[in-house]
């Protein structure tokens, strides 16, 4: 059985991360080597997007906890991404029917 972080959670810390980083005035291409990752991959947290990590060497999760700890950001223990059997999969914006 495959599990899946809920995509509705992962968009609203991505969010709290976006909106900390702003306030702070980081730049993502610094934070992204603080950080070891990309900035596709910073970007893709922020917007609640696991694609990015499908294929990579850095889970969703470590990536996501690197990131908040790079900003200074504590998750709550009922915050952090554990996994979860959910139907709500992540749909790109542009995929989306309007």
């Amino acid at each position: 059985m495959v599990t899946a972080v809920s995509s509705k959670h992962v968009r609203n810390l991505g969010k709290r991360l976006k909106e900390e980083r702003e306030s702070q005035g980081h730049n993502l291409a610094i934070l992204a080597s603080q950080c070891n990752l990309s900035v596709t991959q910073l970007t893709a947290i922020e917007r609640g997007d696991s694609l990015p990590f499908a294929r990579s060497q850095s889970s969703l999760r470590v990536a996501t906890e690197s990131y908040a700890k790079v900003l200074g950001v504590d998750i709550d223990p009922t915050e952090q991404m554990n996994p979860l059997i959910e139907d709500d999969i992540y749909i790109p914006e542009f995929l989306r029917k309007k």
